[in-house]
């Protein structure tokens, strides 16, 4: 399947009216699903595949007296202050741009199963769709949602998921060291696939990042 045949499939599970696309911008010149809408997404899917970050620091203005606070009760210098406010800016810009380094990842070995990830943000609240057919020719919607962490989602991103069947599925537990989610992500995709258990790992989810 071809990124443009992806793209057909999306717009199908659209059409059913179990979801919408991303919602054009207040300065947008086009209306919602019209022509040059669809172009737009379009080209925010094909960005999306993309997964490269450059790491800089953010020009956000450091609370200094954030950090003061920080640098009394810890007792830190100015110079080790400084320095653990540039890296926590780094880490809070990396942290929200990750998301689609994870959805690259997994994509890599799930797309042989027919899923289709939804890249660019394409979606409301949805990351990765698939398309099945019984013998008698009817459809169903997988729907799955992924996050990197059991603490990562708001109550109202939680909500989006109430009264629908979007999967959800996070990298690891925020308060159980050295525990990770892939087992459950391989039942998802499919439950005792081989080289779903051996690729989807967190050791090999850092050897990517890494590469």
């Amino acid at each position: 399947m071809n990124i443009d045949e992806e793209f057909k499939i999306i717009k199908e599970f659209v059409d059913t009216g179990e979801a919408l696309f991303k919602k054009p911008g207040k300065k947008a010149k086009y209306k919602y699903g019209d022509k040059k809408h669809l172009e737009s997404l379009k080209q925010s899917f094909l960005r999306g595949r993309n997964t490269k970050i450059n790491i800089s620091e953010p020009e956000t203005i450091t609370d200094e007296a954030l950090w003061e606070y920080i640098k009394l009760k810890k007792k830190l210098t100015d110079d080790k202050v400084n320095e653990l406010s540039k890296y926590h800016k780094i880490a809070m810009s990396i942290e929200t741009k990750i998301g689609s380094l994870l959805e690259g990842f997994i994509f890599k070995y799930i797309s042989k199963h027919d899923w289709i990830w939804c890249s660019g943000n394409i979606l409301q609240d949805i990351d990765f769709i698939k398309k099945d057919i019984d013998e008698n020719q009817n459809i169903t919607w997988v729907l799955l949602q992924v996050k990197n962490s059991d603490n990562s989602e708001n109550s109202a991103s939680a909500r989006v998921r109430v009264g629908t069947n979007i999967i959800k599925w996070y990298r690891r537990f925020s308060k159980i060291k050295d525990k990770d989610n892939w087992s459950e992500l391989v039942k998802i995709v499919k439950e005792n696939d081989k080289d779903l258990i051996q690729n989807l790992s967190e050791k090999n989810y850092v050897k990517y990042l890494k590469s």
